[in-house]
């Protein structure tokens, strides 16, 4: 009977316990990293079910739960793990980072890789503080992060393009990278919100960007991933900031007296300023008449969400900028849709959408007065200039001009035309992913990219002298880029014991076609039908498509033993239209090694030091010509040309262009050899990485004058020699404390680079950097590309300062070398403290040993003409015994005349300036509210921060900024150049430059 009674005892206990473990129960917990301290905003999903939670900034988390679940725990730069609750209603778990695990996985060239098996020379950018910055641009996030890259800014205008160059400049004919958003080729990243962006990685060696052949992978290529959803509950996100725009500083100009006493100078006698004009009353400060506190705001929502068998997310933006100049300003409208979706357990497919429509008023700059620069004018123009002419003018109402020169005032070159451009931006792609037998996985992926945009220009026929001498004019241009691309690869992974393999091989198909047109008109009547119909006279029409294609085939193999050994081969075959027809395809081959010391035997004991590993690599990449050049085996035909029959009898005719075909045109390609150095110390908390490399661009793509009796004026051709490219990148990241409630990480990251042109005839080269001083039609070229010297290499004369007898500038008799716009060195470092749910961070970036050519100062210094001048001048040569940097005041009413114009038309060293930097990039302040108040708001997060960005900058240059490009992008990646003359770039050159703003952003970021 007892026995019985055990028995039925034990038998309900047991279903007692099985009973009560299957019930839900509230479960308590905290969540800690490696060393203790506690983890906020980890991800605590409940396996098998949609329930999660997230822990609050101590680490704690509760959640009712079944007691015999799983809890599956995840946080961003820590292994997920799963943990059983087995009853306990009170759990500590702790997380193990990514790198400790040797888990942490990049984006690589289709495909991704264990960091610590990569091979080559790749950036990571940590971009998850995008949100609370106010970026417009996605690249914007890479400056002063990553070693070997620098952005710069050709224009503070808003909605402006930036620059980057990765290693350097690849090409006199374009230095941009290649970027691949998702999957998708394109040479721009318009289309991309950056609030979107999940990762960014820059593939910096030939070994890593060799897949990508003749792409534009000789410039580097910097791969975007954009945000998918994840497994868990839905989320969704808030984040809106505004804040104000300041220009950093302005350029002192003379006032109204003196510059009267500089002209009566130049003259020996008063000008003769007409009395419509108000001497004495009359003091517009142009500059702060033009220049503003802006305003900026943006808004981005999102939501995400997944579960075992798919994911999605959404992401809508708005940004409004309005630009420091009046009148100029830029809005973006965005969208970002990611999904994903298992079909059955081997197949599964998806598709990401990136568009954005883009409304943009922009000014002129980069221009003189005279050709309608806004900033050059707001300098130039003489203060007792009006607004509008007044009513005894012989002209009254239009806006104020100078009865001395052609130049209108810039209030004039902003109100009295619209410059409007409306464009659409859209990266596509969709894919189908099938699981294979032998380990083997299929992946077909179409993409598209459409880009167009269409600028309306309106001069007003009444407005201006300018308006009513052409009675006005209107221009309508549209271009329109079209491509798709078709990628096909098949990989194949497996581990063999101490083997691994990574194979993977694949095809990739690409078509564009452009379109563009271009509509003029003048003659209108009146403002107010602004649109070419309205136009009477001087009708213009130019229509142009065209098309080029390439097809490829591609593979890798990475192989790696015993996880001590890593070897890496990639091979592309390349075919393109827009090279010769007898040298379609081309060969790209890549190899890598890699040597994890740490893992030797040898290292057991070696306890100070983790993770030792040395790199070495070596491939060719290449660069399509520039699509200037989309038909340049072809010698070309200009139609429309009438032909005469007779003195009466007239037809439509063709009649050769000047292009001159060449069947042998090949792709410039580059071989690049790369050795690198990766360790970690303090159980990798403190992180090195260095790297060498060598870049040689070889068949570089010029486009020659040609003598007329060939019957063409300019043929594409490959010449002999050699763009070279050398530098070592130094990169330190930093975990320096990790406490329980403070944190401080930081990176700080060094390049040299140093770039030389190499091989070519001696007597052989070629002019770039135009300017166009005082209105000259003919320009002046401040850059050569010779034998031996680096790319943006200033050419003139060299200055030896102000003759203390005559006042003259003396010059020395030679034109010589007088420095490079290229940096020699470029810096970034970044900080980022942690107190609880307060943060700080800053970025600090510099560089160091370019030159700028200061145009700016040719057009307010010349001390020769009617204009206005900076108060410089005001330090000007006197009398025999001054001893000044600023020579003489000259004009034509003296007998200086000669040294005026070699004043006015020299290139030389007495407008080049230093153009290193040291700037407060960003600093941010973050609070993270405690989560027991964000949950009585209903929310499950709320952050307020605030930024400034460009709040300090260290120079000596003269100008409004020293980070100037001047149309340093070139025209190798620019599709709406499509057909028109090759240029060369241009590098460091203000010839008014819109300048940089100081912006204060205040901002919140929530979440639902």
């Amino acid at each position: 009977m007892k026995l019985t009674k055990m028995f039925i005892f034990c038998f309900l206990s047991i279903v007692f316990s099985v009973y009560s473990q299957a019930q839900d129960a509230v479960v308590k917990g905290k969540v800690l990293d490696e060393t203790g301290m506690s983890v906020p905003g980890a991800s605590i999903l409940i396996k098998g079910t949609s329930k999660s939670t997230t822990t609050d900034f101590d680490g704690n988390f509760e959640i009712k739960a079944p007691l015999n679940g799983v809890f599956a725990i995840s946080f961003v730069g820590y292994a997920t793990i799963e943990e059983p609750i087995k009853g306990r209603k009170d759990i500590t778990i702790k997380l193990k980072t990514e790198s400790q695990k040797l888990e942490e996985v990049v984006v690589i060239g289709y495909g991704s890789q264990k960091k610590t098996d990569v091979t080559s020379a790749i950036s990571s950018v940590k971009v998850k503080d995008v949100s609370d910055r106010p970026i417009v641009s996605a690249v914007e996030a890479i400056t002063g992060k990553s070693s070997g890259v620098q952005v710069s800014s050709s224009s503070g205008s808003p909605g402006g393009a930036l620059s980057v160059r990765v290693r350097g400049i690849g090409s006199p004919n374009g230095g941009e990278p290649l970027y691949v958003v998702d999957g998708v080729l394109t040479s721009n990243v318009k289309a991309i919100d950056p609030n979107n962006i999940e990762s960014i990685n820059i593939l910096k060696d030939a070994s890593a960007a060799g897949i990508y052949g003749a792409a534009g992978s000789t410039n580097g290529v910097v791969l975007i991933t954009t945000k998918k959803g994840k497994k868990g509950k839905p989320r969704t996100e808030i984040n809106f900031y505004g804040g104000v725009q300041q220009i950093v500083k302005k350029l002192p100009v003379l006032n109204n007296s003196q510059w009267v006493d500089l002209q009566t100078e130049i003259l020996g006698t008063a000008p003769n300023v007409p009395s419509y004009y108000d001497l004495q009353g009359t003091n517009n400060n142009w500059q702060d008449l033009i220049y503003r506190t802006a305003a900026q705001s943006s808004v981005n929502v999102s939501t995400s969400g997944g579960s075992d068998t798919g994911n999605y997310y959404l992401g809508l933006g708005y940004l409004n900028q309005e630009g420091i100049i009046v009148g100029s300003n830029f809005k973006r409208y965005s969208l970002n849709l990611n999904v994903n979706q298992d079909v059955t357990s081997k197949i599964k497919f998806g598709g990401s959408i990136n568009y954005n429509r883009t409304n943009q008023r922009s000014i002129t700059d980069n221009a003189s007065a005279n050709f309608g620069g806004v900033v050059l004018s707001a300098l130039v123009t003489p203060e007792y200039i009006p607004i509008y002419m007044p009513s005894n003018a012989p002209i009254p109402g239009v806006y104020g001009v100078s009865n001395f020169y052609s130049g209108e005032n810039p209030l004039a070159l902003i109100y009295n035309n619209e410059n409007k451009t409306i464009a659409n931006n859209l990266l596509g792609s969709t894919y189908v992913e099938a699981k294979l037998p032998l380990n083997l996985t299929f992946k077909t992926q179409l993409n598209g990219v459409v880009q167009n945009s269409k600028y309306d220009y309106f001069l007003d026929p009444y407005s201006s002298l300018n308006g009513r001498s052409s009675q006005g004019g209107a221009d309508s241009n549209y271009y329109e880029v079209f491509r798709w691309q078709w990628d096909n690869t098949l990989n194949y992974k497996q581990n063999f014991g101490e083997h691994s393999f990574d194979v993977i091989v694949g095809t990739s198909a690409v078509n564009e076609s452009i379109a563009n047109s271009t509509q003029h008109g003048a003659g209108f009547a009146t403002s107010a039908v602004q649109t070419l119909n309205a136009a009477s006279s001087d009708f213009q029409i130019g229509t142009g498509e065209y098309e080029w294609s390439t097809n490829s085939y591609f593979g890798r193999f990475n192989y790696g033993y015993d996880n001590k050994y890593l070897f890496t081969a990639t091979f592309r075959r390349d075919g393109s239209s827009r090279v010769g027809t007898n040298v379609v395809y081309g060969n790209f081959p890549a190899l890598s090694a890699g040597w994890k010391i740490s893992n030797e035997k040898f290292m057991e004991n070696v306890k100070w030091m983790q993770n030792l590993k040395v790199r070495v690599g070596w491939g060719k990449t290449g660069n399509l010509p520039p699509y200037t050049m989309l038909y340049p085996t072809y010698s070309l035909l200009n139609v429309g040309a009438p032909y005469a029959y007779n003195s009466t009898d007239i037809a439509p005719g063709i009649k050769p262009a000047s292009q001159l075909g060449n069947p042998d045109l090949k792709w410039e390609s580059a071989t690049q050899t790369n050795i690198g150095l990766e360790v970690g110390f303090f159980d990798s908390r403190l992180n090195f990485t260095a790297d060498y490399y060598h870049k040689k661009v070889e068949d570089m793509i010029f486009t020659l004058q040609l003598p007329l009796t060939t019957g063409s004026s300019v043929t594409a051709m490959n010449l002999p020699g050699y763009d070279v490219n050398k530098g070592i990148e130094l990169s330190l990241d930093a975990d320096i404390i990790k406490g329980d409630n403070f944190t401080w990480s930081s990176n700080v990251n060094f390049s040299k680079n140093i770039n030389r042109i190499e091989g070519i005839d001696e007597s052989t080269s070629f002019q770039t950097g135009p300017i166009l001083i005082g209105g000259s039609q003919v320009p002046l070229y401040t850059q050569i590309i010779k034998n031996g010297y680096p790319l943006g290499t200033f050419w003139g004369y060299k200055s030896e300062g102000v003759d203390p007898q005559t006042g003259n500038l003396v010059y020395g008799n030679e034109l010589v070398n007088l420095g490079s716009a290229l940096p020699k060195y470029t810096v970034g470092f970044s900080n980022e403290f942690a107190y609880k749910g307060l943060s700080l961070s800053f970025l600090i970036d510099a560089v160091q040993g370019n030159k700028v050519y200061n145009a700016t100062r040719m057009e307010i210094e010349g001390l020769s003409g009617y204009a206005n001048e900076s108060t410089e001048v005001l330090n000007r040569w006197k009398q025999p015994g001054d001893i000044t940097s600023v020579p003489r005041a000259l004009g034509n009413g003296t007998t200086n005349t000669g040294a005026a114009a070699m004043l006015q038309n020299k290139v030389s060293s007495h407008y080049i300036e230093d153009g290193s930097f040291f700037r407060l990039r960003n600093i941010t302040l973050s609070y993270q509210i405690e989560k027991k108040f964000v949950e009585k708001l209903g929310l499950s997060g709320l952050k307020i921060y605030g930024t400034a960005q460009n709040l300090f900058t260290i120079h000596n240059y003269k100008g409004y900024y020293p980070e100037v490009n001047g149309f340093g992008q070139g025209t190798n990646n620019q599709a709406e150049n499509a057909g028109s003359g090759s240029s060369l770039m241009s590098l460091g050159i203000d010839r008014g430059t819109y300048p940089a703003a100081k912006i204060f952003t205040a901002g919140v970021n929530i979440q639902l």
